[in-house]
């Protein structure tokens, strides 16, 4: 309840400022609801599970000097229902703090923009730092980011804090930090590089980097895709202290003709031959916006579990198309199997995790109202049979989206 009052006094604050000061400031905000229709567990007998579900941001943005910004924007995410009473005034928990930054430009008159807070964080094409926008609640981060920035390149120097135990000598805190850099190297193609560090007190149980690069561009009608990255360090799994050493590799290769546009790709995750010895070879895409890339019914959300630490190869064919002025089509198809053989229950083996069709369909209905369906089937391949079930399951879901 003191949340919901704080952030009605504050939205009055703003609506009752006088014009002049109106100038710094501004409102954001979306309210977008979803209804999903989800028959996912492989079972034709079973019916399928529908529920609605709300997310309602609202923003405000000031600019106190000229080169200086913050943002606050607070959210109310919930499921239709779930306070089983007309007459309930809600959960506290729903309602959080989602972003609340600075950002301080030229900062000491040097190119160097300070950012600093809690926020929103997305990372090149985001396989493996992304905000998860389609989540219903969505990921931030606690911590600080440094742009140093120059006329061919730009680089975020960041350490965010991801757990926070309080401890002396800070025990079982742990971090993120490293630097993500953009470079101007051809016109019509941009280049990424990047360095992650997750690091554990003590640094025992968990320090891992990932270190890799991202390209991409287009030669005309044809277009071009490519990321890498390598996974070293150490992490403790069983008590057992692990040397970690593992690969991510993404290629796609489009084709665009008028308003459509045909992409094939794959993208591949390494897996544990041996999980007996003393190396982790399993890739772990750590932050990653995973249901923008491995399938819409996300089935591969958290790798490596959902993978059973097998690693993933997912090749992939996509058509995006735009019929009407308003309203674009998408569709993909995907192959997932395993990169290292799964042991059945009857004792044979298995690479084949199975198949996904996805189709979605947006329309902007008015400039701030917009709606997104979507449909998907998944054909289970025989490791799925064997640890899910053996029908083709399916989902199905319609969003509105309200911007303020």
């Amino acid at each position: 309840m003191k949340k919901i009052i704080f952030i009605v006094l504050t939205v009055t604050f703003v609506l009752n400022v006088d014009l002049p000061a109106q100038e710094k400031w501004k409102l954001s905000g979306q309210i977008r609801q979803r209804f999903e229709m989800d028959d996912k567990d492989f079972d034709s007998e079973t019916n399928s599970n529908n529920f609605n579900l709300l997310r309602s941001r609202l923003g405000i943005t000031f600019a106190p000097e000229e080169d200086v910004t913050a943002f606050f924007q607070v959210q109310d995410s919930r499921t239709f229902g779930e306070e089983t009473s007309t007459l309930g005034d809600g959960s506290a928990d729903n309602i959080d703090l989602h972003q609340a930054y600075i950002n301080i430009k030229n900062l000491f008159d040097l190119p160097v923009d300070l950012k600093a807070g809690r926020m929103e964080v997305n990372f090149g094409p985001q396989r493996l730092v992304g905000a998860v926008g389609w989540h219903n609640i969505g990921r931030s981060f606690d911590g600080v980011i440094f742009n140093l920035r120059g006329k061919d390149y730009s680089v975020d120097f960041f350490n965010f804090d991801e757990v926070e135990q309080l401890e002396v000598g800070n025990t079982g805190d742990q971090n993120v930090l490293g630097a993500y850099g953009d470079f101007k190297l051809a016109n019509s193609h941009k280049t990424q590089a990047f360095l992650i560090w997750q690091k554990r007190n003590p640094t025992e149980s968990l320090s891992r980097y990932t270190l890799g690069f991202y390209a991409n561009g287009k030669f005309g009608d044809l277009r071009h895709e490519t990321e890498f990255a390598y996974q070293g360090g150490k992490l403790t799994s069983g008590g057992t202290e692990l040397d970690v050493r593992a690969l991510m590799a993404a290629l796609n290769l489009g084709y665009t003709s008028g308003n459509m546009t045909i992409t094939l790709g794959a993208d591949y995750l390494s897996g544990d031959d041996d999980p007996g010895d003393d190396k982790f070879k399993v890739f772990d895409t750590m932050y990653a916006t995973n249901h923008k890339y491995y399938g819409h019914m996300d089935y591969f959300l958290n790798i490596p579990g959902h993978t059973f630490g097998l690693g993933l190869l997912d090749m992939h064919a996509k058509l995006s198309a735009t019929p009407w002025p308003k309203t674009g089509i998408k569709a993909a198809f995907h192959v997932f199997n395993a990169n290292q053989d799964y042991s059945l229950s009857d004792g044979s083996t298995a690479k084949d995790f199975g198949s996904e069709v996805d189709v979605t369909i947006d329309h902007k209905y008015r400039a701030n109202v917009s709606f997104v369906g979507g449909v998907s089937f998944f054909f289970p391949g025989e490791i799925f049979k064997d640890t899910r079930g053996n029908d083709t399951s399916s989902w199905f879901y319609i969003m509105s989206i309200v911007n303020l």
